[in-house]
C-alpha cells in the first residue's frame, strides 16, 4: 500500500520561506512603508522651507512654480545692530546657481529670477523661481544691493529713511554643544 504524503516546496532563499509562511506579510509592509514615505515628504517639504513671508505660500506647490508672484511682506525694514535702518528682503535660492539668478529693478519694481535646466541620458530637471516686490516710495531703486550667502541665501537691501517704523534685529548668540 502506498501513500502520498503532501510536501510543501519553500524556495532556497529565507525570505521566501516567510512569504509563505506570513502571506500578509509583503502587503502590511507596502502599507507601512508607503505611509512612511509620504511622511518623509511632509518631513522634507517643511524641513527646506526657507522663503520670505510670502502670506504662507509653499514653495513646493506645483500650481505656483514658473508663475510671477508678487511678495507680500508686512514689514520689510529692519534695524541693525547699530542702529541703521534698511529694506530687508530674503529669498532661498539654494536650489540655483549664483549665475542661475538675476535680481533687476524696473523703476520701483523688483524682480527676482532664477532658472535651472539640467539634462542628461535618462533624466531632466527644470527649476524656475520668480518674484517681484514693489518698492516702496521712499526707497531709492539705484541704492539696492544683492548678495548670496554659501547657503543659497540670496538678501537684497537698501537704505531706508530715518522716519520708517521698523523691526528691531537682534543677534542670537548659538550655543554649541558637545556630543559625548
Amino acid at each position: 500500500m502506498s501513500r502520498l504524503v503532501p510536501v510543501n516546496y519553500f524556495g532556497s532563499g529565507y525570505f521566501e520561506r516567510q512569504l509563505s509562511l506570513f502571506p500578509k506579510f509583503q502587503s502590511e509592509f507596502q502599507k507601512s512603508f508607503d505611509e512612511f514615505e509620504k511622511e518623509m515628504h511632509k518631513l522634507r517639504r517643511e524641513m527646506f522651507k526657507l522663503s520670505p513671508w510670502d502670506a504662507g505660500r509653499d514653495p513646493f506647490d506645483m500650481a505656483h512654480w514658473g508663475l510671477q508672484d508678487v511678495l507680500q511682506v508686512d514689514s520689510p525694514y529692519v534695524e541693525d545692530v547699530s542702529g541703521n535702518k534698511k529694506l530687508n528682503l530674503k529669498f532661498d535660492c539654494s536650489r540655483f546657481k549664483p549665475e542661475e539668478i538675476t535680481v533687476k529693478a524696473i523703476d520701483r519694481n523688483l524682480t527676482v529670477h532664477a532658472k535651472h535646466e539640467e539634462s542628461g541620458p535618462d533624466k531632466r530637471v527644470y527649476r524656475e523661481f520668480t518674484r517681484s516686490y514693489v518698492l516702496p516710495e521712499n526707497v531709492d531703486p539705484s541704492k539696492l544691493t544683492s548678495s548670496l550667502s554659501s547657503d543659497g541665501v540670496l538678501c537684497i537691501e537698501a537704505p531706508a529713511p530715518k522716519d520708517v517704523p521698523t523691526r528691531r534685529e537682534r543677534l542670537i548668540p548659538t550655543e554649541h554643544l558637545a556630543i559625548q
